[in-house]
This record gives structure tokens, C-alpha cells and sequence, in this order.
């Protein structure tokens, strides 16, 4: 148990550095991108601030706010870019689920345990318009921090062995910022504190494609003959796999 929680409270001291931007360059490696807005020509992914418990009508009030990840700014459905923006429901259609799948997914989404790519859009809800959350794709956190920290990635296995460490095995793209791209040595899940069985899951997607993280990127002595060789690793505040409700 204290083993988990130095690993906690060392990815803590990394990640609080990182909980809005990109970690420190460390040597060797390009510095990152500073945060700016969204793409435009994508849809992004999104997080949950707070929920709606204003006391008005339904859909002026009531749902979510939320904001695009690794941005200070993002695009409501009005067009505007604000510093959250307001969605009263998740639009999930294209996922085929349930209301009763979707109410499930819903209240992990609501707590900020979840992410959603897709688009903020206004829909007719009833005799008014209502700034509604459209998702392309779901993901579901599996760790039990209270709040990912860190900046939001894609994770990937890109196939590449070495026969001697340091060796860049694994791919980070920046949630939100396609052409920010990096390779780490590996991902370390342990800060996130998830069940083994979700660990043993997220290492078995690897193998078929990328999963969604945040946390932060942080250098790992890697052996050496000639002195210490330093690799570089992902301490995962969370982590977030195809959700399936």
C-alpha cells in the first residue's frame, strides 16, 4: 500500500505542474506546444466542470458545463468561444445505445469520469433551442483519483522494439492538438490507482489500438554502460477506455 501511494504522491508533484499545459521539455526532447484554442477543422474532446444546478426552464438550465481538454478556450454552440460552455444533454444517437445506456454513461460523465469527442450543436428541445453535446465517440476513466491531472493524450503501441533500453515503444498525441506528437518509453498506470483487471484491459487495447490518458511525461533512468541513459515515461493520472455501458 505505501508503494501505491509514493507512486501517488510522486505523479502528484509531476502532474501539478502540468495540470493546464504541456510538462517541462526535459533533455532531448522538443518543448511543447503553449496551450492555445481548439482546432477548428476538428471535433474535440471533452470533460465535464461542473453540472448545471441553475433553477430555470428546461433547456436554458439543467445538463452540464463542459470544455474542451489542454484548451483555455472553447467553442459553444452559439459559435463564441468562451471558458466553458453550457450542453443540457448528451446527443449519443450515433452510438446506438439505450436511454438506459445512456443514462448510465451520463452520470459517470457528470462527475467527470468520462470523456466525449464530438461537437456542441444547438437542437430543438421542445418549444425552445438547447445547446446540446453531439458524441462521436465515449470513453470511460477506470482509475479512482478524484480529477485527472495532467495534459489529455492519445496512447498508442507504435510497434517499435529495441534490443536495449531507452527505447520509444509508445506514441502521445495531445488531446485536441493532432500535429503535438512525442514517443515515450512506456505509460506507468499506477498513479491512476484502477483495478488490476482494468489495467490488464488497457494493456491488452494497446495491442489493437490507442487509448485515451492524461497525466504527465517524466524522465527514468534507463541503464547505461557509459553512464546513467535516461528514457522517458507517462505517469497516468487516469486513463479512459472505450466506454461500454
Amino acid at each position: 500500500m505505501s508503494h501505491i501511494r509514493t507512486l501517488v504522491a510522486t505523479a502528484a508533484l509531476a502532474l501539478s505542474t502540468s495540470s493546464h499545459a504541456q510538462s517541462a521539455p526535459t533533455p532531448g526532447t522538443a518543448p511543447s506546444a503553449p496551450p492555445t484554442t481548439i482546432d477548428a477543422k476538428a471535433e474535440p474532446y471533452f470533460i465535464v466542470t461542473r453540472i448545471d444546478a441553475r433553477k430555470c426552464a428546461y433547456p436554458l438550465c439543467g445538463g452540464y458545463f463542459v470544455k474542451a481538454v489542454n484548451s483555455p478556450l472553447t467553442r459553444c454552440a452559439d459559435g463564441k468561444l468562451a471558458k466553458q460552455c453550457h450542453a443540457v444533454e448528451l446527443d449519443t444517437r450515433s452510438l446506438g445505445w439505450s436511454d438506459e445506456q445512456r443514462a448510465k454513461f451520463e452520470a459517470s460523465f457528470g462527475v467527470g469520469k468520462a470523456l466525449v469527442k464530438g461537437a456542441l450543436e444547438p437542437q430543438p428541445r421542445g418549444l425552445y433551442t438547447g445547446e446540446v453535446l453531439r458524441v462521436t465517440e465515449a470513453w470511460q476513466g477506470q482509475g479512482s483519483n478524484k480529477r485527472p491531472l495532467g495534459t489529455f493524450y492519445s496512447l498508442k503501441n507504435n510497434g517499435i522494439v529495441c534490443i536495449q533500453a531507452p527505447c520509444p515503444s509508445f506514441s502521445l498525441t495531445t488531446l485536441n492538438r493532432p500535429a503535438t506528437e512525442r514517443t515515450i518509453d512506456m505509460p506507468d498506470f499506477s498513479p491512476a490507482r484502477a483495478p488490476e483487471e482494468a489495467v490488464k484491459a488497457a494493456w491488452a487495447a494497446l495491442e489493437q489500438g490507442p487509448i485515451l490518458t492524461a497525466g504527465a511525461v517524466v524522465p527514468f533512468p534507463a541503464g547505461g554502460l557509459q553512464g546513467t541513459v535516461y528514457g522517458h515515461k507517462l505517469l497516468a493520472s487516469e486513463f479512459y477506455l472505450p466506454a461500454k455501458p
